[in-house]
């Protein structure tokens, strides 16, 4: 099956169903030039332009004898597959990708196979909520706005036990209240997987771990009494990079005005609600909300230092050296004072 080019017995069944239906004659055939006629009258339909349709058909019928059996007609439906994606990844591309960058970013995709599948963001999605639905059932209260609290848990950020290292990290999976929860998790799959699909897995872990670890550190020497949990440093990392690209980029950004006020509600509402919750609940439920400001500085530098630069300018070579600076300093700094609180 594989070497018709369908991924799945399902898959040649559908392929050899539409290939009947055009078989009107049942002689295993279809007449090139009404296979061609086909594709192209219905290529708008599909979001193809009529040279894409052109791409498509081109050389299907490779034995030059204006029929085309099943095996070229799955080369059709292969090479449709792939226009399809690529029109899937260029949408991608345009939502965190400025005008003049697109060119280079565009030919980068055309080259992408989806192999490896954008993966971080996603495992990191379902491992958080995995974790919600766990503690959810086992503290046998619900879904609530500002619960569960799982203090207990060795997951969790727990001022008491900073000496057990992961928590800088793992606390990222524990989630308090459902409004935290699909804050998070709505924002890394519509934000974060366009974004992987561009920059690479391996350049969106950098900011997003990056945005956690600073949220843990800085909470530890501003906030040294209270808990942390919940995903936001990262999240907030992804969209200070995406952010700052906007800011950069803006005469070159469709909707540039939309797409701020968008992130400017967001921001504004997660916020509030970690204020809340810092300030305004039990002492020994509170949740600390300083790792978002911390995890959207990480961001922005982080950003700057790693993500893909399809349009470099002049001054940037200078503001990624300043950026590199300024967030070495900062992080050697949050480490030694974790270290060693006692020199503040």
């Amino acid at each position: 099956m594989q070497s018709l080019g369908c991924e799945s017995t399902n898959e040649c069944y559908s392929w050899k169903r539409i290939f009947a239906a055009f078989d009107t004659d049942h002689d295993g055939y279809i007449p090139t030039n009404e296979l061609t006629r086909t594709v192209r009258s219905a290529a708008a339909s599909f979001g193809l332009t009529s040279s894409e349709a052109d791409a498509l058909i081109r050389n299907i019928d490779a034995n030059r004898d204006h029929l085309v059996d099943f095996p070229e007609f799955c080369t059709l439906m292969t090479r449709a597959k792939k226009l399809r994606m690529r029109h899937v990844l260029f949408r991608a591309a345009q939502m965190v990708v400025p005008k003049s960058g697109r060119a280079k970013a565009f030919s980068y995709l055309e080259q992408y196979t989806c192999m490896p599948p954008p993966l971080f963001m996603i495992t990191i999605s379902i491992m958080e909520v995995a974790v919600y639905i766990y503690y959810v059932l086992e503290s046998h209260q619900g879904i609530q706005m500002n619960k569960p609290v799982p203090t207990q848990s060795p997951l969790i950020f727990n001022p008491h036990k900073k000496t057990e290292i992961w928590r800088y990290f793992t606390y990222m999976l524990i989630h308090v209240g459902i409004f935290h929860i699909i804050f998070n998790v709505m924002t890394q799959v519509m934000l974060g997987i366009p974004l992987e699909l561009v920059h690479k897995a391996w350049r969106i872990m950098l900011v997003y771990l990056s945005g956690v670890l600073a949220g843990s550190l800085v909470v530890s020497i501003f906030d040294p009494n209270v808990y942390l949990a919940g995903a936001s440093g990262g999240v907030y990392a992804l969209l200070a990079a995406h952010l700052a690209e906007l800011i950069i980029n803006w005469s070159e950004m469709e909707f540039a005005w939309v797409r701020a006020g968008v992130l400017t509600l967001l921001i504004g509402s997660d916020a509030s609600l970690a204020i809340y919750q810092r300030y305004y609940v039990r002492e020994k439920d509170q949740v600390s909300y300083v790792s978002h400001l911390a995890g959207f500085i990480a961001g922005i530098l982080m950003g700057i230092i790693v993500l893909r630069n399809f349009s470099r300018k002049s001054w940037e070579r200078f503001l990624w050296w300043i950026s590199f600076a300024i967030l070495i300093v900062l992080l050697c700094t949050a480490v030694v004072i974790n270290i060693f609180p006692s020199i503040i």
